[in-house]
């Protein structure tokens, strides 16, 4: 343990990093990635070097006010709420850390962090959904039947692209979801796909397929190891969904047509209409 002294001169680059190594042994590796750049691109090039016990609440007041005015790394403005938000729960992450492991004040205590006013949810209207059903039941192929199934069933993105064959139950018509895919930031530009479970238990399930979306899957069944969207037995990327997916976004003429990743919420949301009518 620290003398008293020691303590005084820590850093909030120095507890920041023993947190974050502390975390990396509880959390996925989406996660960890995550609050290493929050660590390494905002929290320390503002604060690294100041000592850790010289902060109080009104120097934190101001440190979130320049993240929304102007703590974009290019230093074209300021940061969104959600940003500033994940930045501010990181930091009090790591004074709660300061508190436990050190005996430190928490210089978190009583901030509180900007709420974020939720935009309305897009769906797809009635008619843009029967447009969109049209064309993918008239241009069958894989990514098309799979894009069906996410309408169906309302699965996301990950979820869709870490589906292997063996996921499929063709007897029982149903889906098992177990795994997600996810590009990990590793810093420096470069990303990784990850493999992982789902990030809450409830969301590993069962999902019951409509009989003629099975009927469809069976033309194009593999080999159990096989991950559905690739045809490989190496994960799919989400690249590789989006750009196979522009065309008939174009052709719904959904205004969010550049990426599959941004319609992915948007086919949940019509998913959900849909059973709503169907009561």
């Amino acid at each position: 343990m620290f003398r008293l002294s020691g303590k005084k001169n820590m850093t909030i680059r120095f507890l920041g990093e023993q947190w974050l190594e502390n975390k990396k042994m509880t959390v996925k590796p989406s996660t960890y990635a995550n609050y290493s750049r929050l660590l390494n691109d905002h929290i320390i090039p503002a604060l690294g070097n100041l000592k850790y016990e010289s902060l109080d609440k009104s120097y934190i007041n101001k440190y979130i006010s320049k993240l929304t005015e102007s703590g974009r790394k290019d230093g074209k403005g300021g940061l969104s709420v959600s940003m500033t938000r994940d930045i501010i729960k990181a930091l009090r992450a790591i004074a709660k850390y300061a508190q436990l492991e050190y005996g430190l004040k928490n210089i978190c205590d009583g901030i509180t962090v900007p709420k974020i006013k939720k935009p309305e949810a897009k769906t797809l209207s009635d008619r843009e959904r029967k447009r969109l059903e049209k064309y993918l039941l008239n241009n069958q192929s894989l990514t098309n039947i799979c894009v069906l199934l996410c309408l169906y069933t309302g699965l996301r993105v990950g979820e869709l692209c870490g589906l292997q064959w063996k996921d499929i139950d063709f007897r029982r018509g149903c889906l098992t979801v177990s795994k997600t895919v996810q590009r990990i930031s590793l810093g420096n530009g470069k990303t990784v796909i990850s493999i992982d479970t789902p990030k809450t238990d409830s969301s590993v399930r069962v999902v019951y397929i409509p009989l003629f979306i099975i009927e469809m899957l069976k033309k194009f069944r593999q080999k159990p190891d096989i991950f559905i969207l690739s045809g490989r037995k190496n994960q799919p990327s989400q690249e590789h969904y989006s750009i196979n997916s522009r065309k008939f976004l174009r052709y719904v003429k959904y205004p969010i047509y550049h990426s599959m990743l941004c319609a992915i919420p948007t086919l949940q949301c019509a998913w959900k209409s849909s059973l709503i009518l169907r009561l």
